[in-house]
């Protein structure tokens, strides 16, 4: 009997030692793969950053992976500009960039345009209470933002009136009258 429970006891130590050794190298191959995706993230960030700067716009980028993906995720952050209109354009070329600096797959990009709060000033305040009809409204500092807004100023405002009841009929009557006339239904 002794015999058996010396086997049992170095089989058990044996089964012990190995689990032990198994979760360390687990733990250290994790750690491995997570500090490999950090170097892949700030590649691919600093891929996209200069990718931008040679164009002369200044961008911020923060990339991830996402879990049980191999492809990573990219989000851009930049002033509104009239040439990212196309993003999407921009994003295939930008895919491609990364894919042959850094030799990594960029799966998705998302853009984000913030739009700079100004601060309120005196003059701010008077421009604010002014109706955008004089044109006496604040200018932002946004050169894109005011071409949507110098656009939007010119579009003729609709003009809404309240009809009675037998006006409507009368009108509606009228048009029904028009396609008896013509033969159509």
């Amino acid at each position: 009997m002794p015999f058996n429970a010396d086997v049992i006891t170095l089989t058990l130590i044996a089964l012990l030692a190995a689990l032990v050794i198994g979760i360390v190298a687990y733990a250290v191959s994790a750690k491995a793969k997570l500090r490999s995706t950090q170097r892949d993230i700030t590649s691919i960030n600093a891929t996209i950053i200069d990718y931008f700067r040679r164009s002369g716009v200044q961008v911020a980028c923060d990339s991830t992976r996402l879990a049980g993906r191999n492809a990573f995720t990219a989000v851009v952050e930049s002033e509104p500009m009239k040439r990212f209109r196309l993003s999407h354009i921009i994003e295939m070329t930008l895919r491609e960039h990364v894919r042959k600096n850094c030799g990594l797959q960029l799966e998705k990009v998302y853009w984000r345009f913030p739009i700079k709060e100004t601060a309120p000033s005196e003059t701010g305040d008077k421009a604010a209470d002014a109706s955008p009809d004089t044109g006496k409204a604040e200018q932002s500092p946004d050169d894109y933002i005011n071409e949507g807004l110098e656009h939007y100023r010119h579009i003729p405002k609709p003009e809404v009136t309240e009809l009675d009841w037998e006006t409507f009929e009368q009108v509606s009557t009228l048009g029904r009258d028009k396609n008896e006339q013509q033969g159509n239904p």
